[in-house]
């Protein structure tokens, strides 16, 4: 009932939807940077990007955005960055429905799902490592008004799981609830 409510009465703001994709995306994307030297130094560095069951790729009704995420062997952090840019302008426009983006919550789905593209790349690029997205499920916390059906020990118990995989297991995945999934 109050996530309900909270998805048709929260509006996105501009600013709000800039500070989501800096957190998200870049923010990630900058600690990942930060750490990488003294992840390649382990004998299995691991990355687990957390992300979310309503970021799959399907759910983006445009094909071409759904493409380019889903490209992976062609896709590069510039064509993320040009697209979160792209994003950000139709945002600022109010033109996502019209141009085929996540609606309601949108800079945090499309942030997700770019950084789930992004732990891709980094994943092919660095094969030594285990880059790896979690969704841990659907916790209550303050963030879903308490609304969830797990517990953060739970949730944090199916992002966790993920990181402790054994040496040698996969990589550029995506997980939900601990249990290997699709992107799409």
């Amino acid at each position: 009932m109050r996530l309900e409510w909270m998805m048709t009465n929260v509006l996105e703001t501009t600013d709000a939807a800039k500070e989501t994709v800096q957190t998200n995306y870049y923010g990630t994307k900058k600690v990942t940077t930060a750490l990488l030297s003294l992840l390649q130094y382990s004998s299995e560095g691991r990355i687990v990007n957390v992300s979310s069951e309503f970021v799959r790729l399907i759910l983006i009704s445009n094909e071409k955005v759904r493409r380019k995420l889903n490209d992976i062997d062609n896709l590069t952090e510039e064509a993320l960055d040009k697209l979160l840019e792209k994003f950000l302008k139709d945002f600022e426009a109010r033109e996502l429905e019209a141009n085929g983006w996540f609606t309601g919550f949108s800079a945090y789905k499309v942030s997700k799902a770019a950084l789930n593209a992004y732990s891709r790349l980094m994943a092919r690029r660095h094969p030594a490592l285990r880059v790896n997205c979690a969704h841990p499920g659907y916790v209550k916390t303050h963030m879903t008004m308490s609304s969830g059906v797990l517990t953060p020990e739970e949730g944090a118990r199916n992002v966790v799981k993920v990181g402790l995989l054994p040496d040698g297991g996969p990589t550029g995945v995506y997980f939900a609830e601990g249990k290997e999934a699709s992107f799409l």
